[in-house]
């Protein structure tokens, strides 16, 4: 399970184990610290890979020029149908996840953050109208509308960033484990939610208010969203739709085939972004 990097199944004597070959997206600086990151959600019960070390104590090795490590095997599947109970537990992970890393600092930058979409629209502006129909203008004007409306004060920690359906473990009606933390970084606690909103409430390209709720209501048993996160779930939802549009686009264009990575539509956040744009507040979500 997961796609940003290559996993092997070993079974071994005595146990079963990942082997994880880092690709290209991951950069080689940054596999130290998601690692750390690993280790200490494992030690406080969080349930995750945990990164396993060799005879000499190392957790990080490399074959032809590629970084791997080895991992705990984690028991379950991800789900292609998803129901409100299972929503509401992800919810309930997420803010577990959330609170745990509040006191600890992981300050890994967001290479994919509110600043960096113009940077990215720019690599692709040209490629735009090619691959969604007059959508390269409806973009810009959107990046422009995020980056000056874009909050600064909201509670921010570690996040997970990529908390989507191939990247949770279930075993039978409860999770057993979550994947691929390989975009988390130190931002809006809110903005990890609005991404996993988007994720999982929307099914078949219908927006599943039911979903939206059970993930909502699940995150709340954990963690308590304050007046001004609610206020921007709106403005938040747009940005976690933006960043996963313009990355399926850069994956379309600049991608290999030759590459190991599994390319997704960009259309679909394309609709999700349209859809959020039609919306104002929490109220037009939850009622």
């Amino acid at each position: 399970e997961g796609i940003e990097n290559t996993n092997y199944f070993v079974q071994t004597s005595k146990k079963k184990v990942i082997l994880t070959i880092f690709e290209n997206r991951v950069k080689k600086s940054a596999i130290p610290k998601f690692m750390e990151i690993l280790i200490f959600c494992s030690k406080n019960r969080i349930k995750c890979p945990k990164p396993l070390a060799d005879s000499k104590g190392k957790f990080i090795n490399e074959i032809e020029n590629k970084k791997y490590g080895i991992f705990s095997f984690l028991d379950g599947k991800s789900k292609n149908n998803w129901n409100k109970r299972d929503c509401f537990l992800v919810g309930k992970t997420l803010a577990n996840l959330h609170n745990k890393n509040l006191r600890r600092s992981f300050k890994l930058v967001n290479n994919l953050g509110i600043l960096s979409l113009k940077v990215l629209y720019n690599k692709l502006k040209h490629k735009i109208n090619g691959l969604i129909p007059n959508a390269s203008k409806p973009i810009s004007d959107e990046i422009k509308f995020l980056t000056k409306e874009w909050p600064r004060c909201l509670p921010k920690g570690l996040i997970h960033a990529d908390l989507f359906p191939d990247n949770v473990l279930f075993n039978e009606d409860s999770i057993s484990g979550i994947l691929d933390f390989y975009f988390s970084c130190h931002e809006i606690l809110a903005y990890d939610l609005a991404i996993t909103l988007n994720a999982w409430s929307f099914f078949d390209g219908q927006f599943k208010k039911e979903f939206f709720n059970e993930i909502f209501k699940g995150y709340e048993t954990k963690r308590k969203l304050n007046k001004l996160e609610k206020d921007k779930i709106n403005l938040l939802l747009r940005g976690a739709s933006m960043r996963f549009l313009l990355t399926r686009l850069y994956d379309m264009v600049y991608v290999s085939e030759n590459e190991l990575l599994e390319k997704k539509n960009p259309i679909e956040f394309y609709k999700i972004l349209k859809f959020h744009q039609n919306l104002e507040n929490i109220n037009d979500y939850i009622k």
